[in-house]
């Protein structure tokens, strides 16, 4: 491996290790009790782990053929009425995110507090990485994560597990940085899927972050000639 890549690659797993210790000092004590108690309060916080639990329980059911797509949507409360799931946010990514710890355990909570407690990292290194991409600087880019993974908006929306999964925006960037920067398309899938992603995570990112990273397409874009490819 080139001796610039070893670099980079040391880089990333160093900021990514000092996000995860970070995050556990900041959102303490939710890792001491990260098998049964519940971060914030138990309004929403106790909804988004139904939803997430119910979502595992039908993407399982789904995989066997117990239960068409259509029926993840009839979730199982207000019954008779139908199509309950889409009374909130559905929180799929996030299931999907939980469902090995959840299949392995049968834990909801545990589950929804490694996804709850992986926003805070995954934010930082998405961040990390997008800020790295565009400056070449390490260190600018790793207090970029620290602002963007800890700021005061975050922490104050511990019961939100939808609006703390902001994590996938900077992922975005970074793969539509990197595809302009090196015309791989293995980059620009990875921003696409990322930008996706966090369009399910929940509704108000969708609709906030679009017109940005369109808005940054549409920036970059013209200048794609007068810059060497890397």
């Amino acid at each position: 491996m080139p001796a610039p890549l070893r670099r980079r690659g040391v880089q990333t797993l160093a900021a990514f290790l000092a996000y995860i210790a970070l995050t556990i000092a900041m959102t303490w004590p939710v890792a001491r009790g990260i098998a049964h108690d519940v971060p914030a309060d138990l309004g929403d916080a106790l909804l988004n782990m139904w939803l997430m639990a119910w979502d595992a329980e039908a993407l399982m059911a789904m995989a066997s053929g117990a239960m068409a797509f259509g029926d993840l949507w009839n979730g199982n409360i207000f019954h008779p009425t139908p199509l309950s799931l889409t009374f909130s946010e559905h929180l799929l990514p996030q299931a999907v995110q939980g469902l090995p710890v959840y299949l392995a355990t049968g834990n909801i909570v545990l589950a929804y507090n490694l996804v709850f407690l992986a926003t805070f990292a995954l934010s930082g290194l998405g961040m990390f990485l997008f800020v790295r991409e565009l400056t070449g600087q390490a260190r600018v880019a790793f207090v970029a994560g620290l602002f963007y993974a800890f700021l005061p908006y975050r922490l104050g929306q511990f019961p939100h597990i939808q609006t703390l999964s902001s994590q996938w925006m900077p992922f975005a960037l970074f793969g539509m940085r990197r595809y302009f920067d090196t015309r791989r398309l293995a980059a620009l899938a990875g921003g696409a899927v990322a930008f996706l992603v966090q369009g399910l995570s929940t509704g108000y990112y969708l609709f906030y972050f679009a017109p940005v990273l369109a808005a940054y397409v549409l920036w970059v874009y013209p200048r794609l000639g007068t810059r060497p490819y890397q």
